[in-house]
C-alpha cells in the first residue's frame, strides 16, 4: 500500500496555526551544516603514522637532533620504490648528519616524516604496480650515532661488526630518555640560583688536549687532520651549547671553519684564525 504525503505548504490546519503564531512561509529548507576537521594532537600523530614534513620545516637542536613544532623527532622516507620484486628500506634520522647534509646538498629529499614513536617500528608505502602500505623495523642510520658519539659510536675507527653490533642492539627507549622527546614542557634541570656560570672548567685546556690527540686530531666533520703546527685552527665544540658539559657525547672536535657553521657560532668568522686557515687550505 502507498501513501502520499500532502503538500503542507497548502495544508489549511497548518496554515491557520502559522498565521496564528505570525510565522513567515519557507519554501525550501537548506541545512547548512559545517563540519569541523579533528584536530589529531600533533603528539599522537608522531606517535602513530608520523607526519608529513619539507625539510624546511624540520630545525636542528644545540645537540645535533631533529626537532619539529617543539619536538624531538625521527626523520625517515616513507615511500619506497621497489625494483624487481627487490626492495631496500631507509634508514631513520635522529640528528642532522652527514648523510642528510649531503642529501640536502644534492636535492636528493624524498618524501620525508617525522615520528617519534619508541618502538623502532615505522609505517612506510612500498611503491611497485601498486602501494602497499606496511609498518616495518628500520635501523638506525650509523651517520646519527657518530654525530652524537652514542655509546661512543667512532665510524672512523670502528670495525664493521662493532658498528653493526651497536645498530642492531640500538633502543629508542633508551635515546629519548637521554633526549626527551618533548622540548617545551621539559623542565630545566637548574634554578637561576642553582644554575652554573656557563664558562669553561678549570682542567679545559688540558682536556681540549687530550681529547684532540685522542681523535687523531681530526675534524669530525671535513675530516682533515690538523697537526701540532696547526693546533690553533682544530677547537672542541659543546654540542649543547654548555661549556661546563664536558662530557664524551658533548665534545666534538672540529676545524675552525666547520666550527663557525655550528648554530649561533658566526661569530668565529670574523676572527684573524678563521681567515688565516681558509687562506691555507682553499676552503
Amino acid at each position: 500500500m502507498n501513501f502520499k504525503l500532502p503538500n503542507f505548504l497548502n495544508w489549511e490546519l497548518l496554515n491557520t496555526l502559522r498565521h496564528e503564531m505570525s510565522a513567515p512561509l519557507t519554501e525550501s529548507f537548506v541545512l547548512d551544516v559545517h563540519f569541523k576537521q579533528i584536530d589529531i594532537p600533533i603528539v599522537e600523530r608522531l606517535r602513530n603514522a608520523g607526519i608529513d614534513v619539507n625539510i624546511d620545516d624540520i630545525k636542528i637542536h644545540d645537540d645535533g637532533t631533529l626537532i619539529y613544532n617543539g619536538f624531538r623527532v625521527l626523520l625517515y622516507i616513507r615511500d619506497i620504490s621497489s625494483i624487481a620484486g627487490q626492495t631496500r628500506m631507509p634508514k631513520y634520522h635522529f640528528s642532522y648528519c652527514k648523510a642528510l647534509e649531503t642529501m640536502q646538498k644534492n636535492s636528493r629529499f624524498g618524501r620525508y616524516v617525522v615520528a617519534n614513536r619508541d618502538s623502532g617500528e615505522f609505517q612506510v608505502n612500498v611503491m611497485d604496480s601498486n602501494i602497499k602500505t606496511q609498518t616495518v623495523r628500520l635501523n638506525v642510520c650509523q651517520n646519527c650515532l657518530d654525530t652524537i658519539r652514542w655509546k661512543g659510536f667512532d665510524m672512523q675507527k670502528m670495525a664493521r661488526p662493532m658498528r653493526l653490533n651497536i645498530v642492531s642492539h640500538f633502543s629508542l627507549l633508551d635515546f629519548f630518555r637521554e633526549y626527551p622527546r618533548d622540548l617545551v614542557n621539559v623542565k630545566p634541570i637548574h634554578t637561576s640560583d642553582t644554575a652554573p656560570v656557563n664558562t669553561y672548567t678549570d682542567d679545559w685546556a688540558k682536556l681540549s688536549r687530550t681529547i684532540k690527540l685522542a681523535r687523531g686530531q681530526q675534524c669530525k666533520t671535513c675530516r682533515i687532520v690538523l697537526q701540532d703546527s696547526e693546533s690553533k685552527y682544530l677547537h672542541l665544540h659543546h654540542r649543547n651549547g654548555l661549556k661546563y658539559d664536558n662530557s664524551e657525547a658533548n665534545l666534538d672536535v672540529l676545524c675552525i671553519a666547520c666550527h663557525a657553521e655550528q648554530p649561533m657560532h658566526g661569530h668565529i668568522k670574523v676572527l684573524p684564525d678563521y681567515k688565516e686557515f681558509l687562506a691555507r687550505h682553499q676552503c
